[in-house]
């Protein structure tokens, strides 16, 4: 008996000490962010490692590679096939995300996936129950929720607002034709278009602010919008979108968003969390004014615009793989996974859909419903 314990322990000993392989899909600015961090987590821990990147085009997948000292591929086919390869890491255009997360999947592969986790309902749902039925974790990268600041107010000062009864929220960014939407054959190739980008500024850039709303409050039981596209000739889906939301306790959200700002020297993402007993500013991930009546009172004197939106901080991405990975090194569950990531996709689509019936929509949405 005791020979048969030793070997147990020695066994599992030997298992919890192998690192995760990671794969990276898709080596654009994000899947680059992705590489880097996985790498710099490789260094910090014993857990990860950076076994393989992946892009269609080889020159990027070959340079990318050799300059982490990484096999590269050219096909997540090649790649799925590795053995060292236990979880995949998608950064590539969002409609690529559910065809290759559910083909990961059923090789038997976690997977961890950019925003929008699908640009349909239908596809996300499907990602969700082949994860469970393939007994494998699916994780979303919703890496603003690992902002020092945006923590200090879900964790400590949430609480201390009593009754939150709305929360206001702001997006004015601006993406140009030439440099972001055609910039390349690749950006030409998916961005614009219902279809293969499954949506504009609030499928792209506004979900986080969506996410951190449905987080910061609750799930939301309906909605009512508009969308269009105002500025930009040439493409499909909207630069422009306002929505309210009733929560299920009762609160009101608003959301306004746009990637049509001018002067661009002064874009900005805002959070206002509204309690009865004082309320809450997030600018840009920091807090710029906590006001609690007769606890708690700071106030940035002014508020720093940003002149260029595009390229985010790595540090929260890496925050958030480290949890994922640290999640299933001990077989624990990982908050945002894919149920959790449908949440503010549902409330998007729900908006598409307000904005063509002219009416108030009701959550859930039948996932068979396309917008």
């Amino acid at each position: 008996m005791k020979t048969i314990l030793f070997f147990i322990l020695i066994f599992n000993s030997q298992y919890m000490s192998k690192r995760i392989g990671v794969a990276v899909v898709g080596l654009g600015s994000i899947g680059k962010t992705h590489v880097k961090a996985l790498k710099d987590l490789e260094k910090e821990t014993e857990f990860v490692k950076l076994v393989a990147v992946v892009d269609q085009i080889k020159a990027i997948a070959e340079k990318i590679g050799s300059e982490y000292g990484t096999p590269y591929y050219t096909t997540i086919d090649e790649v799925l096939r590795n053995s060292e390869v236990d979880v995949i890491s998608i950064a590539t255009p969002s409609y690529l995300h559910a065809p290759q997360a559910i083909l990961a999947i059923e090789y038997g592969k976690h997977v961890i996936v950019e925003k929008p986790m699908a640009t349909t309902l239908a596809g996300a749902r499907e990602m969700v129950s082949r994860a469970e039925r393939n007994e494998v974790k699916l994780g979303v990268i919703f890496q603003e929720r690992y902002a020092p600041d945006i923590r200090r107010l879900k964790n400590d000062i949430l609480k201390e607002l009593g009754r939150i009864y709305l929360i206001e929220s702001e997006l004015k960014w601006y993406r140009d034709m030439k440099g972001y939407y055609k910039r390349d054959e690749i950006a030409r190739s998916w961005r614009g278009m219902w279809n293969t980008e499954g949506g504009g500024v609030m499928t792209n850039q506004g979900i986080h602010t969506i996410d951190l709303m449905i987080w910061l409050n609750g799930e939301v039981e309906e909605v009512s919008g508009f969308v269009d596209n105002l500025t930009h000739d040439g493409i499909e889906v909207e630069d422009t979108a306002v929505a309210i939301m009733r929560y299920k306790n009762g609160a009101l959200g608003t959301i306004s968003q746009t990637v049509s700002m001018k002067p661009t020297t002064y874009q900005y993402r805002k959070i206002r969390v509204n309690g009865s007993n004082g309320f809450v500013e997030i600018t840009d991930g920091s807090l710029s004014t906590v006001a609690i009546e007769g606890k708690i009172e700071e106030s940035k004197s002014s508020v720093e615009y940003k002149k260029e939106t595009i390229a985010q901080p790595g540090n929260l991405h890496k925050e958030l793989l480290r949890d994922f990975l640290r999640a299933l090194s001990e077989d624990n569950d990982f908050p945002i996974n894919g149920k959790e990531g449908m949440k503010s996709l549902e409330v998007i689509k729900a908006v598409y859909l307000s904005s063509v019936n002219r009416q108030v929509v009701k959550l859930p949405l039948d996932v068979r419903i396309v917008v």
